[in-house]
């Protein structure tokens, strides 16, 4: 069998995501998933193990494993239900074995399987480092479909016992908010281990969690120099006030589908002619507040309401001609929530507060 280079199999993915993208962001948190990875395969059937086991039968002499390093790739589909948890089912090649024998003996043949595909299902815990970094731990149950092991005397059997645990560890580099870089390693508890040592590309299905950036630390200035006041003339006497006028505040309502923050058409409308009503100077502060149903899981709509205010926000700052810095953001979750179902309460409230005339 030709000779593997595990370099190959890492390097492929790694220039793949390049192409992809290369922005550090953090990946999405809940969702499916597909995987694809690509590797090296390893036994560690040594010889004196496959020759006690035909060694009944006749004297093959010294038998060689001409493959235990070779070739092997892995499919996963999964979901992660956040973002520490997943669950998954894999499909390993864990690839094709060849056997040699010093006298060419035809019991080279009855060596149990040492190879095939595993089918498994596994769950698995992840633990961020930072926004892009991240190391996981896996574990579960796996099957193997025997594939025969290829001898210098032809076929050999498929016995063997082909149930057992598999576990293993990694790392990941989310790349996108979606495609992340993997890296795993996974042993398979068969009649004969394996391990299986791969590099490949997950790309998740959904919409990110953007955490809230940290503000910025306020500058303390230095303490100004003490001047002695000089004496100040009686100020003259305070011109009577102008009448002050308050406009009332401008209030708005934008609604959203199930489960949803993306912008339909209508809201987008219903925004554009808010904006075109609006100058800047005689705005004093928009608040944006977002609001999800009872329906589902209450950390989730906290997360769904952040997402569809900050949706809005942005669309405001790119249309409206206001300074951004006027602009503040709440997220209110089931807050106020009418029904589990209510789609009157899936909406963002953007609330226009007009400065004081006179």
């Amino acid at each position: 069998m030709k000779h593997i280079k595990l370099k190959k199999f890492i390097l492929a993915p790694i220039a793949l995501s390049v192409m992809a993208g290369t922005a550090m962001a953090k990946d999405v948190e809940k969702g499916w998933y597909i995987q694809g990875n690509a590797g090296q395969a390893k036994s560690y059937a040594t010889q004196e193990e496959l020759r006690n086991e035909v060694l009944a039968l006749g004297d093959v002499g010294t038998i060689s494993p001409n493959s235990q390093k070779r070739r092997g790739w892995r499919v996963d589909f999964g979901y992660r239900l956040d973002n520490n948890f997943s669950a998954a089912i894999t499909y390993a090649d864990l690839g094709l074995v060849e056997l040699g024998t010093s006298t060419n003996s035809p019991m080279i043949r009855e060596i149990e399987t040492i190879s095939g595909k595993a089918l498994s299902i596994v769950g698995a815990y992840n633990y961020p480092f930072n926004d892009w970094v991240n190391a996981h731990i896996k574990g579960g149950f796996s099957s193997l479909d025997s594939r025969p092991n290829h001898t210098t005397m032809g076929r050999g059997i498929t016995a063997g016992d082909n149930k057992d645990w598999v576990w293993g560890a990694g790392m990941s580099f989310d790349l996108t908010e979606n495609m992340s870089l993997m890296f795993d390693w996974e042993r398979y508890e068969f009649e004969h281990k394996v391990d299986l040592l791969t590099a490949g590309l997950r790309y998740t299905f959904g919409d990110v969690e953007q955490k809230k950036a940290a503000p910025a630390p306020v500058p303390v200035p230095p303490p100004a120099p003490v001047v002695k006041p000089e004496p100040v003339p009686a100020p003259a006497p305070a011109p009577k006030p102008s009448p002050v006028v308050e406009i009332k505040p401008l209030k708005v309502n934008v609604y959203f589908a199930n489960n949803s923050s993306m912008l339909s058409a209508e809201t987008k409308a219903t925004l554009d002619n808010v904006g075109r009503k609006l100058a800047d100077g005689n705005v004093d502060n928009v608040t944006v507040a977002g609001f999800a149903s009872a329906l589902g899981n209450a950390k989730y709509n906290q997360m769904l309401s952040d997402k569809r205010a900050k949706k809005v926000t942005e669309y405001i700052k790119n249309t409206w001609s206001i300074e951004r810095a006027k602009i503040s953001v709440s997220a209110n979750g089931e807050k106020d929530a009418q029904g589990e179902n209510n789609g009157k309460d899936r909406k963002v409230t953007v609330r226009v507060q007009f400065a004081k005339q006179q």
